[in-house]
């Protein structure tokens, strides 16, 4: 089964449902990359079926096996499964014990629905889950991955179990730590519960504790053979302690003191001072006999009252006073007795009252107690144990150090995996909390300096502190939520620890109830650079830290640290492509009359990539709309992307159509690429760490889309060409969503056949909306996503920027896989009183007349003062038009942001200004156009050219040495041109 993602490990399964994991499965199957889209473990175990040469075609069940049910496992788990099996009776989920061997041992489960699918895919005791029948399962993947496995659905390649989501927790040997078997929580897949987990991990902790109590076999026997003998002496009826009503303070304070008593390995005793004002009595009493010491048993008596006389026993040294000072205890193997809670190994507190947890009633294996057989088989013949004044039994120095060591390794085991998970340093030092808590400490806070959360570098570590991460047991009272600054409210301790580097454990004087007990601090360290603080902390109920936990601590303070620095590195590196990015793309709009353009830009959660748009106006009023995405991400991405933003930006202003722009930007991909291969491979040299690799997250330039539109107000055309990006939706007036079809070209540096052009006309009012991929991928299935898109454009907008708004609303919550841009343009209409047009006769005798037409126009706009410059302009680009161009001849005065005049013919030759020498009697008419216009240039068209000039509103005019004396000559020419074509 799959959880619900939890926002640090990303899950096909779970956030993008049944079809999208399917065909990420196929994609694997068929040899496509699926790294990042699907969860490691399940890939993990994807990737080692493959190596089997396995295909889901012929995985599936066998026959089942016949089975052992009296197995200590079965012995240990049943127990543990009957009182869970209430738990789970109204709950859509079934209990699963498999063994060592992959097998289906026991299976508890009430629904209906999910015993008939069990039943109907032969999910029955006896079947092997083994990976290499069934590929990747929570039982079989559990066992090789010695750690909880979730997977659900279509993460399983075999279809057998493809209903199912499940949760496999490995049952882990507290003494070898060998895999003994997995519990599994099981559901139908559309019902998981992210509750499965946890429930899988209590009841594989439960038999875990069962096994050990398992393997005090060896103890147990021995306390039976001091019964039968009848030298350990029981208290009165009256005097039986009511040790299950002791706090649970009490209760682990008597289990400390009797562990010392017992690691002593002679007779001792012991008044231990209860919390309720009474006092309770430890007394320890060895067993000698030929071969020397067997052991030693341990009782208490609570309240007042006298021992009964001992019998004849054998005493190792002189009786010890009461309150005598133990020695420094050494650890024992201790056997747990009938009434009370197991106890927990030093330095990791319990969790759960005693009635909580199993009691050792169950029957037992004799593993482990070969040296006393004899004796157990005696004792087993007689009833259990019953009397209250036993407490504990053990052999000095055997055992418990074992149990102690085993669990510390398996927690730093389980923090290697758990912690930095993700790169994000407020994620690690929760998953750092969420480690160790109550595992290793009832409470854990971690502190971080603002400076590490930017990414920063250096600087004083208890500086700006922050609390970025706070966890309690249950039942302990969190001082504070994380967020808040800290840096005033840090004890000596903790400040002494910061500023040495070093760890410190301490003490805190009357800690009582809740209250903290025992803390520890360790520095968050990685290259030798402190970069943060994790606090410890043992409330009373809890033992005290001892050496061993400090040295734990400081391991688990290591991990952390460098997981921390890896996150502030990428944080680092993530703002600096970010920066670069943005310094790229366009800071705002430009400035323009064509369309009404809002864009949006959300940057991946894993860092920016080579995403870039951009608005770029054009003559003739029109403007050029551009989106593209660069594979791979990073550096080189972001610097690629601004080499093509350029580079398109260049391929704009010569006034090229669509196709013939993508065509330059391909040409210009491709020697990209040759200049990458080239600088990699001279001289044998290894790439640059940013450079494009084969298979990695940056694959370099090759496979860059785009997408290149031009719309033209004046006609309402636009021309769209794509290499291989999605195509745009359109949004009509009336609210209709379309997607036009597009050519679909391939992406640059693929190769292939040229580029073609889509011609659109839009009503005034129509949106073109122009997005990548990372706005609809990764939140399940694309043509899904893309049909929400077109569900979220008919709704109403009234502004270009609403529809942004109203797309990114739409986009399902949660971490974006790519990056994702939004372009979005409003059309609008150049109107018939903003646009003026003439045909014009290859004669030029229609000079003159078409000045007079072009100022009449400039009065009706109140434009007279430009009226002998755009004169002057048009009468050059006429007159060359004429002379040089070819017929039908247009000519065209547009009122925009500035005043645009245009000249159209069918030649095909373009017109180049030249320094006219003083002898020339022409070759200045460009010149001038040169020197008037705000800018001047040649469009080629389909039919021909346009020759086209832009004068500024402003009425400035550029100012030319010996103008004003030319421009009277004109006039004095204009005037008689004027006279000449006035006579009749």
């Amino acid at each position: 089964m799959t959880k619900p993602t939890t926002g640090h490990e990303g899950t096909a399964g779970a956030g993008g449902g049944a079809q999208h994991t399917e065909r990420i499965l196929q994609r694997f199957l068929g040899g496509e990359t699926v790294e990042g889209r699907v969860r490691p473990p399940v890939l993990r175990s994807w990737r080692r079926t493959q190596d089997r040469g396995l295909v889901p075609e012929r995985l599936g069940f066998t026959e089942p096996e016949d089975l052992d049910l009296d197995t200590p496992l079965v012995r240990a788990a049943r127990p543990v499964f009957e009182r869970r099996r209430a738990a789970i009776a109204d709950a859509d989920v079934g209990l699963i014990l498999a063994d060592d061997q992959a097998r289906m041992v026991l299976r508890y489960a009430s629904d209906p629905s999910l015993l008939r699918a069990l039943d109907a895919n032969r999910a029955i005791p006896g079947m092997c889950y083994a990976e290499e029948r069934l590929g990747g399962n929570a039982i079989g993947s559990a066992l090789i991955e010695r750690r909880v496995f979730a997977i659900s659905g279509y993460e399983h390649m075999a279809a057998c179990l493809q209903p199912f989501a499940a949760v496999g927790s490995p049952i882990l040997d507290p003494l070898s730590g060998r895999a003994r078997g997995v519990v599994t929580i099981c559901s139908l897949a559309r019902r998981a519960h992210p509750a499965m987990e946890a429930l899988a991990r209590e009841v594989a902790e439960a038999v875990e504790q069962r096994l050990l109590e398992q393997s005090s076999e060896r103890e147990r026997s021995l306390l039976e053979a001091y019964m039968s003998a009848g030298d350990v002496p029981r208290p009165k009826a009256e005097e039986e302690p009511a040790i299950g009503r002791l706090p649970r303070g009490d209760r682990l304070m008597l289990e400390e003191k009797a562990m010392e008593l017992i690691a002593r390995g002679r007779r001792a005793a012991i008044e231990v001072p209860l919390s309720h004002g009474g006092v309770a009595v430890l007394r320890a009493v060895p067993r000698v006999e030929a071969t020397g010491l067997v052991g030693v048993v341990a009782q208490v008596r609570i309240g007042e009252g006298s021992w009964r006389p001992f019998a004849d026993v054998p005493l190792l040294g002189t009786p010890e006073p009461v309150g005598a000072p133990a020695p420094p205890p050494e650890p024992g193997a201790l056997l747990h007795l009938p009434g009370m809670s197991a106890p927990p190994p030093r330095g990791v507190p319990s969790e759960g009252p005693p009635a909580a947890r199993p009691s050792p009633e169950a029957p037992l294996s004799d593993a482990g107690g070969s040296a006393v057989n004899g004796a157990a088989e005696a004792a087993r013949a007689r009833p259990a144990l019953t009397d209250p004044s036993l407490f504990l039994a053990g052999e000095p120095g055997v055992g418990q150090l074992a149990v102690s060591a085993r669990r510390r390794l398996r927690l730093l085991f389980e923090a290697a995996m758990g912690i930095g998970q993700t790169l994000d340093a407020v994620r690690t030092a929760e998953e750092l909390a969420e480690v160790t808590v109550p595992r290793f400490a009832d409470l854990v806070t971690v502190d971080l300096p603002d400076a590490v959360l930017r990414g920063e570098e250096g600087g004083d570590p208890c500086a700006e502190l922050r609390r970025v991460a706070v966890r309690g047991a249950a039942g302990v009272h969190v001082p504070e939520q994380g967020g808040e600054p800290v840096d005033r409210r840090l004890c000596a301790e903790q400040s002494r620890c910061l500023s040495g580097g070093d760890p410190v454990k301490w003490s805190v004087p009357g800690g009582n109830g809740d209250g903290p007990r025992s803390m520890i601090a360790v520095p968050l360290c990685a290259h030798g650079t402190v970069l943060g603080l994790a606090t410890f902390t043992r409330s009373s109920r809890s033992l005290p830290f001892d050496d061993d936990d400090l040295w734990l601590a400081e391991e688990l303070g290591a991990r952390a640290g460098v997981c921390i620095d890896n996150a502030r590195r990428f944080t680092r590196e993530r703002a600096t492509v970010l920066a670069l990015q943005r310094r790229m793309l366009p800071g705002s709009l430009p400035e323009q009359n064509a369309v009404e353009a809002a864009y949006r830009y959300l940057p991946a959660e894993e860092g920016a990539s080579g995403d870039w748009f951009d608005v770029i106006p054009l003559s003739g009023a029109r403007v050029a709309l551009v989106v593209g995405d660069v594979p791979g991400r990073g550096l080189h991405a972001a610097a690629t992307m601004g080499r093509l933003r350029t580079a398109i930006g260049n391929f704009s202003a010569l006034d090229l159509p669509p196709e013939d722009v993508l065509g330059h930007l391909d040409d210009l991909v491709l020697r990209m690429a040759r200049e990458e291969g080239g600088r990699a491979g001279k001289d044998g040299a290894e790439p640059a760490p940013d450079a494009p690799s084969e298979g990695g997250a940056d694959r370099g330039v090759i496979g860059t889309t785009c997408v290149y539109a031009v719309y033209d107000p004046t006609t309402r055309r636009c021309a769209i060409a794509s290499a291989g990006h999605p195509a745009p939706a359109v949004v009509r007036p009336s609210g209709e969503v379309e997607v036009p079809r597009v050519p679909a070209g391939p992406p640059l540096g693929r190769g292939g056949p040229p580029f073609d052009t889509a011609e659109l006309e839009l009503p005034e009012g129509s949106s073109l909306v122009l997005y990548t991929d990372g706005l609809v991928a990764g939140h399940g299935d694309q043509a899904a996503a893309v049909e929400r898109l077109r569900r979220t454009l008919e709704k109403p907008a009234a502004t270009a920027e609403e529809t942004c708004v109203s797309v990114l609303d739409g986009v399902p919550a949660g971490p974006l896989a790519d990056d994702a841009t939004l372009l979005v343009a409003r059309t609008r209409v150049a109107g018939p009183d903003r646009v003026v047009r003439w045909d014009l006769p290859p004669d030029p005798a229609m000079v003159p007349p078409m000045r007079s037409q072009v100022a009449r126009a400039l009065a009706e706009w109140g434009l007279e003062e430009l009226g002998f410059s755009a004169q002057l302009i048009f009468s050059e680009l006429v007159t060359n038009a004429i002379r040089y161009g070819a017929e039908p001849i247009q000519a065209r005065l547009i009122l925009d942001r500035t005043l645009i005049c245009e000249v159209w013919d069918a030649g095909e030759t373009s017109p180049r200004p030249r320094r006219a020498a003083v002898t020339d009697e022409g070759g200045r008419g460009l010149f001038l156009v040169a020197r008037l216009a705000e800018r001047w240039g040649t469009r080629f068209t389909r039919r021909g050219k346009a020759v086209w000039a832009e004068l500024s509103l402003s009425g400035e005019e550029c100012a030319v040495p010996g103008l004003p004396d030319a421009l009277d000559l004109f006039d004095d020419l204009a005037a008689e041109d004027d006279a000449w074509h006035a006579v009749p």
